[in-house]
């Protein structure tokens, strides 16, 4: 059995000003995308956008192939 990496999303998250959470996400983030990378594209787009930035995070999954 081998382990398969599928592509994941990049998650940007931004708390509001009534405390409330808003979630942004890009979808389809290649798993060999560097964290630099990521945090750079995320802060960018943060940039962009109204809110106070909270998190961004990389969202994979793994399947066990045969």
């Amino acid at each position: 059995m081998t382990v398969v990496q599928n592509p994941g999303s990049l998650q940007i998250v931004f708390t509001l000003p009534d405390t409330s959470t808003r979630r942004e996400s890009i979808m389809n983030i290649r798993p060999a995308a560097s964290d630099q990378d990521l945090y750079g594209l995320g802060l960018a787009i943060a940039n962009l956008l109204n809110g106070t930035l909270s998190d961004i995070r990389l969202v994979s999954t793994r399947v066990l192939a045969t």
